[in-house]
């Protein structure tokens, strides 16, 4: 008896180093990649931007697809390159600001133009550029990888939000080079840990990515 007693002293001990272990994370925090906190209204943002596409989906699903789309993957890439993804936004935002007030074309970057619906065009930056007139400029966008600031020139109609086929000047200022950033978000995220920190948020995150959230290649 007295050995079970003193056994009990140091696994008391581990388990209160556990918990002292654990981040405080922010309040509202119900997922986090690594250290990068996800809170539920940022999935329900990118859920929103699909429900126009899938208005059938229910709420759980849009928001998995949410999170495996959009979220996840924007998490792992800015991860990736910390530094440079604040000097992509301060040219982004430089560059909105300039644009929106009047400002000529850019030199560096140079605008493209770029025609589609939502899934064609992206779907961050279709979704800030559906709400404007033609001719007015977007906020700055981030989508993974890559902040965007674009000029709304056309605007057609379709059935579905979603389907609506828009053309833009579209100006990108990526973080990670465009012609391996898939690769190398892929990467990241086999590197990463998912966090549940709302233990119910476990059931909208799909098996197979549970699977890989691991943090398995670390």
């Amino acid at each position: 008896m007295k050995a079970a007693a003193l056994l009990l002293v140091p696994l008391a001990a581990c388990e209160n180093h556990a918990e002292h272990d654990r981040p405080a994370w922010p309040a509202g925090t119900v997922l986090a990649l690594d250290q990068r906190p996800i809170g539920a209204p940022e999935v329900d943002e990118a859920a929103g931007i699909l429900a126009q596409l899938q208005p059938r989906d229910s709420f759980d699903q849009l928001r998995r697809l949410a999170l495996t789309n959009i979220v996840l993957p924007r998490c792992a890439a800015q991860a990736i390159d910390p530094e440079g993804r604040l000097l992509a936004q301060k040219r982004a935002s430089d560059a909105q600001r300039a644009l929106a007030a009047g400002g000529g074309p850019l030199m560096d970057p140079v605008a493209v133009e770029r025609k589609g619906p939502m899934l064609q065009l992206g779907l961050e930056l279709w979704n800030a550029l559906l709400p404007l007139a033609p001719g007015e400029w977007t906020p700055v966008v981030e989508t993974a990888g890559c902040f965007q600031v674009a000029r709304l020139k056309e605007k057609g109609t379709a059935r579905l939000p979603g389907q609506v086929e828009l053309t833009a000047e579209v100006y990108d200022f990526p973080y990670i080079p465009a012609e391996d950033a898939h690769d190398r978000i892929q990467a990241q995220l086999d590197r990463s840990e998912l966090v549940y920190v709302d233990e119910s948020w476990r059931a909208l995150v799909p098996t197979g990515w549970q699977y890989k959230l691991r943090g398995g290649s670390k």
